[in-house]
């Protein structure tokens, strides 16, 4: 069936990964799509070539009936500021939608669990973020339900609501106060977790890394926002640790997870309150694992981080 919903892609410098999530979306035949790709940077030799490449493959792919949209940089924008530009733009022209990033190859039941669940919470505030990734999914596998609330907001393939969006910091503002008002308490109970986690929203205000996605994650967090994390991981990161990368660095089999397709009818939960022992799985297979999470405690109590 084809998917009903507008489709953003994010690409830059990379044509094989590309041509493979653009086979997919093809699958899908969305009437809307919608294409950042950034600007190539002078001091990479090589890469205005891969950028061209990778808007060739665009054009001459994208051949389905639908309403195609482009916002090509002529100047590299970064990541940080190239997303969120893009997501700006995706959510000023559209009320809902999906968001792949050109690594994120997805199940083909990823397009109907998004459409369906973006009707099915369009108009309900606390449900922020449809987040189709689940490195845990040997905890969830088994559930009845077809999915869970979390509020960890993964990215690998995503859909949410321009209500939603309206409420993203990427200054991360009022960090002090949300600090102070203890509400990282209800993300994971561990307090090396919630000390990682407030390490990480401070270096992203401070720009010391380059991420728009923590900044999401942060928004979320602090209006009490919910996520949905699939049961079944729907949606595979075939660029982990490769060269261009964006916010994956090293080798990470577990991230390279494959995927499943997800069951229909969906099964809505009756419970909303997320699982406080699958949350911290999903910090320790998303953040920091048990043992780097000591070792980064360590080094921050000796000041060496």
């Amino acid at each position: 069936m084809r998917c009903q919903v507008p489709v953003l892609f994010l690409v830059f410098n990379r044509p094989r990964h590309t041509q493979v999530v653009l086979e997919r979306i093809r699958q899908a035949r969305p009437p809307k799509i919608y294409i950042h790709c950034d600007g190539a940077r002078a001091q990479v030799p090589g890469e205005t070539e891969k950028v061209a490449e990778v808007r060739a493959i665009l054009e001459k792919g994208i051949d389905w009936d639908c309403d195609m949209k482009t916002l090509y940089r002529t100047e590299n924008k970064g990541l940080r500021e190239g997303v969120f530009d893009a997501l700006n733009w995706f959510f000023k022209n559209e009320p809902c939608g999906i968001v792949l990033e050109d690594d994120c190859v997805p199940d083909l039941s990823f397009f109907p669990f998004c459409e369906q669940l973006l009707q099915h919470y369009a108009d309900d505030p606390q449900i922020m973020h449809i987040g189709c990734s689940n490195l845990a999914e040997e905890q969830t596998i088994g559930l009845e339900e077809s999915y869970v609330f979390s509020r960890f907001s993964f990215v690998w393939g995503w859909a949410g609501w321009r209500r939603a969006w309206e409420k993203m910091s990427l200054g991360l503002n009022g960090l002090t106060e949300f600090e102070r008002s203890g509400k990282i308490n209800q993300l994971v109970a561990n307090p090396k977790a919630q000390a990682y986690m407030l390490d990480k929203f401070h270096a992203t205000q401070d720009r010391k890394n380059n991420s728009w996605a923590y900044a999401w994650f942060y928004s979320i967090l602090k209006n009490n926002g919910l996520c949905i994390v699939p049961k079944v991981n729907l949606v595979q990161n075939v660029g982990v640790g490769e060269e261009g990368a964006t916010n994956t660095t090293g080798r990470n089999e577990r991230a390279r997870r494959g995927t499943n397709s997800i069951q229909f009818p969906l099964v809505h939960p009756q419970k909303r309150q997320p699982n406080p022992h699958l949350e911290q799985q999903f910090f320790y297979l998303t953040q920091k694992s048990k043992l780097r999470l000591w070792i980064w405690h360590f080094l921050k109590a000796i000041g060496l981080r």
